[in-house]
């Protein structure tokens, strides 16, 4: 009674054994793919075509009508440095005067080791300046005495600087005198004029504060 059942199952196990080997031997017979057939299509990018540099800048968007490229022949383009003697060029406008700042206004020295330059740095908040390089020392110091803002009444020029006010009489814009000073430390410097009344807006609280 059992005997039907059993041959039927050794059948079955033999078949499924064949048919795994049959097919394990016809895996093994297909070749594998080759590399350059398992590679994707190159897709050559858009900046090659061509043989050109990848890495070559895209071309500069066009400028808007009415605007040019910049010009070597421009006399701006060659101007020498300078702090009093500087090279200059205008257009629709004239060069009358050049008034220096008075001597309470600058730093008064080019030597980075003067004590100037520490006591200027302190009007700009810088306590501690060792880690700062002497070039820079001085430069920041100079700012100290940067002028800053520009107001106008009458025949009068009010000039903003960090370190104060200067006033001077522009009745004859060519010949431009220095009225008064008011030395008053606190960066920035925003002069406003209103009638008889001159604010001076600073950022720091190293001047007076009454």
């Amino acid at each position: 009674m059992n005997r039907v059942p059993t041959m039927a199952f050794r059948l079955l196990v033999a078949s499924v054994v064949f048919w795994s080997c049959f097919a394990a031997r016809t895996q093994a017979q297909t070749p594998p793919p080759t590399q350059e057939s398992s590679k994707a299509p190159e897709t050559k990018p858009a900046n090659q075509e061509g043989g050109g540099n990848p890495f070559a800048p895209e071309p500069a968007a066009p400028l808007p009508a009415g605007m040019r490229g910049s010009d070597a022949n421009d006399p701006r383009a060659r101007l020498a440095p300078g702090m009093y003697d500087a090279a200059e060029t205008s257009m629709g406008i004239k060069h009358l005067l050049l008034l220096k700042k008075p001597d309470a206004f600058q730093l008064g020295s080019a030597d980075p080791d003067n004590p100037k330059v520490q006591k200027a740095l302190g009007l700009l908040g810088v306590r501690d300046s060792s880690k700062m390089p002497k070039p820079m020392q001085l430069v920041m110091a100079q700012l100290a005495f940067a002028n800053s803002d520009l107001a106008f009444q009458g025949n009068h020029l009010f000039q903003g600087n960090f370190y104060g006010v200067n006033i001077y009489d522009i009745s004859h814009p060519a010949k431009t005198t220095l009225l008064t000073s008011m030395v008053c430390p606190g960066g920035q410097g925003d002069v406003s004029v209103y009638k008889n009344l001159l604010c001076l807006s600073v950022e720091m609280p190293n001047g007076r504060l009454d």
